[in-house]
């Protein structure tokens, strides 16, 4: 069974903690209204996995952060993305993911896109724009958010972090793969 883009986001943002972040380039800027409402903006990190066919664009700002994850199919085109569950984007080209996530008062808060629209723009040489519209649900009650932002001058660099293939759901009645040890 394949991990979803929540799984793959909430690794992502493991990582990117963990270590000094990449070089970046290009910006992200995205607000968001509810029963909080708040923004983040800075400097962005565009990542393309070809194994998953997934371009992500995150930023993260002490505990605050959010990631895009935009699967256009083969390789990276300018187009509409239409924001699904993180588990039907996946499956489900072209599609896009959002999440989000903040620390609130005495929890972090994490929400999920489940509609609305994200815009890729070919700016120039390797370079992406865009922007972002999207309805997102919390992951451990009922809240509800707006968000809208846009993101300038990306330049798409291959993912060599945390880009693995999908699993494959393996039945029992399979045989299983040679690890090479005896």
């Amino acid at each position: 069974m394949s991990r979803s883009i929540g799984g793959y986001l909430v690794l992502a943002w493991v990582l990117a903690c963990a270590q000094e972040p990449p070089p970046s380039e290009g910006s992200l800027e995205v607000s968001w209204a509810g029963k909080d409402s708040g923004s983040i903006s800075g400097s962005a990190n565009a990542r393309w996995c070809a194994l998953r066919r997934v371009l992500e664009v995150q930023t993260i700002q002490g505990d605050t952060g959010i990631a895009l994850a935009l699967y256009p199919g083969q390789s990276v085109v300018p187009g509409n993305y239409p924001v699904l569950e993180s588990t039907r984007a996946e499956s489900l080209p072209p599609a896009a993911a959002v999440a989000l996530r903040w620390l609130g008062p005495s929890v972090v808060q994490g929400f999920r896109g489940d509609s609305g629209r994200v815009v890729l723009e070919r700016t120039g040489e390797g370079r992406f724009s865009g922007r972002l519209s999207s309805r997102a649900r919390s992951v451990v009650d009922t809240q509800r958010i707006t968000l809208t932002g846009s993101f300038r001058d990306l330049v798409v660099r291959p993912d060599s972090l945390g880009c693995t293939a999908p699993e494959e759901d393996v039945s029992q009645d399979a045989d299983p793969a040679d690890t090479g040890v005896h």
